[in-house]
């Protein structure tokens, strides 16, 4: 995982442990007297093995908060970009690939996490899927500068490859004999 998406997940979980504990200390009040029948998920669990850094805590923690149906949109998000971080630091790469799919089904207006599978999809040496991803985080927000600096060092690298192999073609290639008269 790059520096800035460090950085990310770390402000992601961050504000998850800053909302889980505003949320103990001013709970929100029922419109009704009667207690909810649904018990609230908890999900600081896998806030503190993201924060602590145990991947593999975080894969079965966060991961059964994510299976639980009861599990509302923001902490399913929350729990999946930190498994998928998990997955990526133990080099799970199509499992990570797989929980920022779900993530962008449930939002699809996250530019970090489209640029951060675009970085997984460039690692596993798809760079189409990359090259699409990376563009997508520059759509939705043109000012994303790692989207930018990733989308033009691929494009760079495309450029270079396919320039390296019209080189290549065209010495490859034998000569053609020359007709000789008899």
């Amino acid at each position: 995982m790059n520096p800035y998406m460090r950085r990310t997940f770390k402000i992601l979980i961050v504000s998850a442990a800053i909302a889980a504990a505003a949320a103990a200390v001013h709970p929100a009040r029922a419109a009704t007297s009667e207690p909810s029948a649904d018990p609230k998920i908890d999900a600081a669990p896998c806030v503190a093995a993201a924060a602590a850094d145990d991947f593999d805590k975080v894969i079965v923690v966060c991961g059964a908060l994510i299976d639980n149906e009861k599990t509302g949109k923001p902490d399913r998000i929350k729990a999946l970009l930190a498994r998928a971080g998990a997955f990526d630091r133990k080099e799970l790469i199509d499992r990570a690939i797989g929980d920022y799919d779900t993530v962008l089904r449930l939002d699809p207006a996250l530019a970090d996490i489209f640029n951060a599978r675009g970085e997984l999809w460039r690692r596993k040496g798809d760079r189409p899927r990359a090259l699409a991803d990376y563009g997508m985080a520059i759509k939705l927000n043109p000012q994303h500068e790692a989207a930018r600096a990733n989308y033009k060092s691929l494009a760079q690298e495309l450029e270079r490859l396919g320039a390296e192999m019209a080189v290549k073609n065209k010495l490859g290639a034998a000569p053609k004999p020359t007709p000789t008269l008899k």
